[in-house]
């Protein structure tokens, strides 16, 4: 199979799939919010998923993109077998640890993360959580690993409509946001449960080996703290929200954010068909060229699907909610676009794990998030959510701004000057949305379209020919 059909298939399957269990969500989140008028409650379940997304980026400590890395340095099937059991022991463990600190120190982690010391309830059944989703994502890896994407379809879909099938039943019989958590963790453990069977065979206790734990360490160690600053990008904006606003202010913000995921769409494509492709093409001798190319014609997408939906902003959130949560249109398009800088970043930042490095994706990633943070405290006071949501999208392109000219300066990645116009005219068009300058906006828009047209049209006729001819 060419490389080229390699990824775009990888990249049309992982988008099908994370497409119908991203449906899911977003078909029933209408239904939530009415089940849920007050904000706020939504607000409290929001960050109880933001308590797992923290806990997990400890309990995991890199060790899955690590397993992942390793998993192709032999062919052997033994040492392969080796890898996954020495990375679930690690997880195993680690997991069981962050689990029992959460609920050790629960009233001191609901003081941090809800404001006070009353929603013990939050941080202990987001304790569960995090064990839960540590485990499964080692467990799953396998799967992902040995590119059986069909099974991604049947599983994650089927766990979506369970889990929403089950809280909206739990909610129903009057058990509120809890209803939400109970859900979570219900169908958390039955997907886990799922992906045991199906990979049992894929892990040993007794194929624990010390040397690949170390190298294991070695590899995703220097990741955690990515992991941590991943989640400070997705979190920290809540937590500052929650203490300088409140909940309820939350509660838009998540569900703003939560529409705002269907660009996820082309993100979790790109990172369920990446990793596979990334790491199988690392030794070839074009392989700077080919990153740098992929680099630019997602940038491209992600720029066009921020376009796109721009005119439309307002009106997907009076069709789809109602009181409140309506305001969710306010933050949309910047959280819209912030996870397709992430997706830019990590394909930049691919670079430093092919070669070992991974400290530098670290410090790109920690000079942003400081920006993001800092940004905050002045923006949330000046223009409330609004100012919050555009501090974490300058974050972002912070991010990426630097691990861009890191990759270029060493060679591992080399961009065309016509994107970065491009790039210069997105950053008109986002500044001019945010300040409500229609004909700015208008113009830079134009420009921008005309740029992708003259610059990258004949690139995408070629790239589809080519694709139909090898198939």
């Amino acid at each position: 199979m060419s490389r080229a059909k390699l990824f775009i298939e990888n990249f049309l399957a992982y988008g099908l799939i994370n497409i119908l269990n991203k449906i899911v969500p977003l078909i029933m989140l209408p239904i939530v919010t009415r089940m849920l008028p007050n904000t706020g409650d939504y607000g409290r379940f929001d960050l109880f998923n933001m308590i797992i997304d923290f806990g997990s980026s400890f309990a995991v400590l890199g060790i899955y993109d690590a397993i992942f890395r390793e998993y192709f340095e032999k062919d052997e099937l033994q040492y392969k077998m080796k890898v996954t059991s020495t990375g679930m022991q690690i997880v195993l463990l680690s997991s069981f640890v962050v689990m029992l600190i959460l609920i050790i120190f629960n009233k001191a982690f609901s003081q941090i993360f809800l404001g006070d010391t009353n929603s013990t309830f939050i941080i202990v059944t987001a304790a569960i959580g995090v064990f839960l989703s540590a485990n499964r994502n080692i467990i799953s890896a396998p799967t992902r690993m040995q590119n059986r994407r069909t099974i991604y379809v049947v599983s994650g879909l089927s766990n979506s409509i369970a889990y929403y099938g089950l809280a909206i039943l739990l909610v129903y019989i009057g058990l509120g946001y809890q209803g939400l958590i109970y859900g979570n963790l219900i169908a958390s453990l039955g997907i886990l449960l799922f992906f045991w069977i199906l990979n049992k065979k894929e892990f040993h206790f007794k194929l624990s080996d010390k040397e690949i734990a170390k190298t294991l360490l070695k590899i995703g160690l220097p990741l955690l703290p990515v992991f941590i600053i991943y989640w400070a990008f997705n979190s920290t904006d809540k937590i500052m929200i929650t203490h300088m606003l409140d909940v309820a202010q939350v509660g838009i913000y998540s569900i703003g954010a939560r529409v705002a995921s269907i660009s996820q769409f082309i993100y979790q494509a790109f990172a369920g068909g990446w990793q596979y492709f990334a790491f199988s093409t690392m030794r070839d001798d074009d392989q700077v060229q080919l990153t740098s190319k992929i680099f630019e014609y997602l940038g491209i997408i992600s720029f066009l699907a921020f376009i796109i939906l721009i005119p439309f902003n307002q009106l997907i959130f009076n069709l789809l909610f109602t009181g409140d949560y309506t305001k969710g249109a306010e933050v949309f398009p910047y959280l819209f676009l912030s996870p397709l800088l992430s997706m830019l970043f990590q394909i930049a930042g691919n670079q430093f794990l092919v070669i070992k490095k991974s400290y530098y994706m670290t410090l790109s990633l920690a000079l942003g998030v400081v920006v993001n943070i800092v940004m905050n405290f002045f923006m949330i006071k000046a223009y409330g959510i609004v100012g919050c949501s555009l501090s974490t999208l300058t974050g972002y392109a912070v991010s990426v701004l630097t691990v861009v000219i890191v990759t270029s300066r060493i060679k591992l990645l080399k961009l065309n000057i016509k994107f970065g116009l491009l790039s210069i005219l997105m950053v008109g068009i986002v500044l001019s949305l945010f300040f409500n300058l229609y004909w700015p906006l208008i113009m830079l828009i134009l420009l921008a379209m005309g740029l992708i047209v003259i610059g990258y049209g004949n690139d995408v006729l070629k790239l589809l020919k080519g694709f139909k001819k090898k198939r």
